[in-house]
């Protein structure tokens, strides 16, 4: 028996030698989820055309074990832009991915709204494969503040969002409410985080230590998300620090790891000024991201949407204090009074100016955070992924 994953966010990357790899959103305990489901996994994501040495790869990104696993990639419709205009390569995707789901017995298929997923849902009805669907993310909002191209199309892919979903018989969610309420089409419905955490109880000791005996006069900020993509907004937390230094407050420091090259939040910086205080890093793989969470002091995620903000969780588990934008799940997560409104660099400023200040704010929320990081332990969030997708398995034999 085999099982299919599909999603169509997330590149394949190649180094010269040949071994694979994905984005931080995929690792090896990601993938055990699914292979203990069936007795093969195949996961099918695009291929980015650029080959990697393996230094950088292995330092970048996480490695897929193809002796574990089977995968497929696909031309990438997306990037470069004209190939969405390439009727030969849309073809291709769609009959690779026909393909692949005819040959499988069952296909999860992660954040409908692309040609990847979409065409996968089609085929497996086509087929009469059971499936489960995996809501990630707010369809619309994602694309609005993706590219020009991207508003054309929003409305359009919303509404063929809401109508694929409630083909589906089975749906996890990574929110507890907010997904739900957007898209609610199935009858068989889990809410569980799709984060990866194991508690490390030390976090918050070593957190209220940094806080408590914190004398140098960096403040270090730190923002996980792709680079290159404006809706995560990070320019607006450039712009939030350039605002502050424009009134004296200096000493801000704005690290920015995730996937992508940063060269436009590079030269926004620059254009403002704080070319100093901004940091990017650029991706890490997971193993690293620890780390970095632990060594910056006030954790920022400004994105113009999100489902459940899997690097919001992480930090929190790492005691970070938090700030970010309300929309999506985020409210589920944060305090109010720690949240504001996407693209208000002024909230933003405010917010900067109480955090790095204020000790005792900070270590209050450092408690508060962690604390509720607990509902997101991986032994907790497990027992209940694999109790719902076990009976998805077992319902479609």
């Amino acid at each position: 028996m085999s099982l299919l994953f599909i999603q169509g966010g997330s590149r394949w990357k190649f180094d010269g030698e040949g071994n694979i790899y994905t984005d931080s959103n995929f690792n090896d305990n990601v993938w055990k989820r699914y292979r203990k489901l069936d007795d093969e996994l195949v996961v099918l994501l695009r291929k980015e055309q650029k080959i990697y040495s393996k230094k950088e790869a292995s330092e970048k990104f996480n490695k897929f074990d193809d002796s574990k696993m089977k995968y497929i990639a696909t031309p990438d419709l997306y990037k470069p832009w004209r190939n969405a205009f390439n009727l030969a390569i849309r073809k291709e995707i769609m009959d690779t991915v026909d393909h692949a789901v005819k040959n499988s017995d069952r296909v999860v298929i992660r954040s409908l709204g692309n040609i990847y997923t979409n065409t996968a849902l089609n085929s497996a009805l086509k087929y009469d494969k059971p499936f489960l669907v995996e809501v990630t993310g707010f369809s619309r909002e994602t694309l609005w503040y993706h590219s020009i191209r991207g508003k054309i199309v929003s409305i359009y892919k919303e509404l063929q969002y809401k109508r694929l979903i409630k083909k589906a018989d089975y749906a996890s969610y990574v929110t507890k409410e907010a997904l739900q309420k957007r898209y609610s089409g199935p009858k068989n419905k889990l809410g569980c985080s799709d984060v990866e955490l194991k508690i490390d109880t030390s976090a918050l000791e070593k957190r209220i230590h940094k806080i408590k005996n914190k004398n140098t006069e960096k403040f270090v900020l730190g923002t996980a998300a792709f680079l290159d993509v404006k809706w995560k907004g990070q320019k607006y937390v450039i712009k939030a620090i350039a605002d502050l230094k424009n009134k004296g407050i200096t000493g801000i420091e704005y690290q920015l790891i995730g996937s992508g090259t940063g060269k436009k939040l590079i030269r926004y910086a620059k254009k403002l000024g704080v070319e100093n205080e901004v940091k990017v890093i650029g991706a890490l793989p997971h193993s690293e991201v620890w780390k970095w969470y632990d060594s910056i002091d006030v954790y920022v995620q400004p994105s113009f949407s999100e489902g459940l903000c899997r690097s919001i969780v992480e930090a929190m588990s790492r005691a970070c204090p938090i700030i970010c934008s309300d929309v999506g799940g985020n409210y589920e997560l944060i305090e109010k009074d720690f949240l504001f409104q996407k693209a208000k660099s002024s909230e933003i400023s405010k917010l900067i100016d109480l955090l790095s200040n204020n000790k005792e704010v900070l270590l209050k929320q450092a408690e508060r955070n962690f604390k509720m990081a607990k509902d997101f332990d991986k032994e907790v969030l497990d027992r209940k992924r694999n109790t719902f997708y076990k009976e998805w398995v077992s319902n479609g034999k």
